[in-house]
């Protein structure tokens, strides 16, 4: 019999559970309720208007949707409006200009250092005299064009040119 008892307690168990969530959640919304703000309460001193105010403040509403429309057609610029196409081409004109600048000062700059290595080298130059002559034995041993091998058939035993009688 404790069988049966078991599931009926675990099901009173369930339906008392939600049976308390569902008063918390009452709760809860009753909460939120409360402090709901209502649009009655939002603009309590506005009145209604009057027929004659309605038709007025339509047709002003109309016309300047109308002048506005006029101004668009005609392609009038708006009084307050920007010149966006001569603003971009000011920006593109300004942008130029100083690209062109700074080419400008760097091409400076590398002549100011071509000239400052030029007249380094050429007070090297006046300053050692023996660097010329230093100079020029390091370009004898630069290694030049190859010589030819002659064939070995144009070769005798002793290593002589058969042609010229020549000696290598």
């Amino acid at each position: 019999m404790s069988d049966d008892n078991i599931p009926i307690k675990i099901l009173n168990a369930i339906q008392q559970a939600g049976t308390e969530v569902v008063e918390v959640g009452i709760k809860g919304t009753e909460k939120v309720l409360k402090t709901v703000i209502t649009g009655q309460e939002l603009v309590a001193d506005a009145k209604p208007m009057s027929d004659q105010e309605m038709t007025k403040a339509k047709a002003e509403d109309e016309r300047k949707k109308q002048e506005e429309l006029d101004r668009l057609r005609n392609g009038a610029p708006a009084s307050q409006g920007r010149n966006v196409s001569e603003e971009m081409r000011q920006v593109d004109q300004e942008e130029k200009s100083e690209e062109e600048q700074k080419q400008q000062e760097f091409l400076e700059k590398i002549k100011q250092q071509r000239e400052a290595e030029e007249a380094e080298r050429s007070n090297l130059m006046m300053t050692e005299p023996g660097n010329s002559k230093r100079e020029a034995k390091k370009r004898q041993f630069v290694p030049g064009p190859k010589k030819k091998t002659p064939d070995p058939s144009q070769m005798s035993a002793t290593s002589e040119f058969k042609g010229g009688g020549k000696i290598d």
